[in-house]
């Protein structure tokens, strides 16, 4: 429901029911920031590695991350920021964060909301100083468009991401095999993020009148991922 609706509703002026709601708004970002920034040790990796990961051998993955992009309406105002909303990936005009969940589905990482044409490298670069927190010598569990982004993490945690063919015609048989479990033990990415967007303002295609709480709206979108029940099993 946007401010409008709001507005509409209890038949009051707009400007005034937003200045009423949005610091609110940002009030419950703080509270969803605090529930998905999260710090990350050994020990809490060890005792909350989901045994799917334990069966493939993958007890050292320290997390899961993933860009995703939100689609918002299209600026005309501004030829410039028009472009640099466009995303390829949802072919509309978008803003785009990088979240971090652990093997067992818990959000402990997540940049603000940035326009869209920002490469997930470059913001995985922005955001190194905050993965120290990613123990050395763990791995995160990535897609291709992670590869090379190692070197952002202060602790140089190597990134697992499916192969690529390299001027090959055919992947081998051990390699497909590897990249089936990748892919499999990734989709755990896709569905906390599923539970970001359980928030009603990050749906479909977002409403000027959130643009000024967005990273709000986002905290507590990742919060709502920590809150639910665990994604995976634990280890026995």
């Amino acid at each position: 429901m946007t401010v409008r609706n709001i507005a509409y509703i209890l038949g009051r002026n707009r400007q005034h029911v937003s200045k009423s709601i949005k610091p609110w708004v940002k009030l419950w970002g703080d509270a969803g920031h605090d529930l998905s920034i999260l710090p990350l040790t050994e020990e809490f990796l060890k005792a909350t590695c989901p045994q799917a990961f334990i069966d493939e051998g993958l007890e050292r993955i320290c997390g899961i991350p993933d860009g995703k992009d939100f689609k918002i309406f299209t600026p005309r105002q501004n030829t410039l920021f028009t472009r640099a909303c466009w995303s390829d990936k949802v072919n509309a005009s978008a803003v785009r964060c990088i979240s971090w969940c652990t093997p067992m589905g818990l959000s402990f990482e997540h940049t603000d909301l940035f326009l869209a044409r920002v490469s997930e490298k470059a913001l995985v670069e922005l955001w190194g100083p905050r993965l120290q927190k990613c123990p050395a010598g763990w791995a995160m569990l990535s897609d291709r468009g992670f590869w090379n982004t190692a070197r952002f993490y202060p602790n140089l945690n190597r990134q697992m991401t499916p192969k690529f063919l390299s001027g090959r015609k055919q992947f081998t048989a051990e390699e497909v095999s590897a990249d089936r479990t990748i892919c499999k033990l990734r989709y755990t990415c896709e569905v906390a993020f599923s539970r970001v967007t359980d928030t009603n303002g990050l749906q479909d295609v977002i409403s000027h009148d959130f643009f000024d709480v967005l990273d709000a709206m986002n905290h507590w979108g990742h919060a709502n991922v920590n809150i639910k029940r665990p994604l995976m099993p634990l280890g026995r």
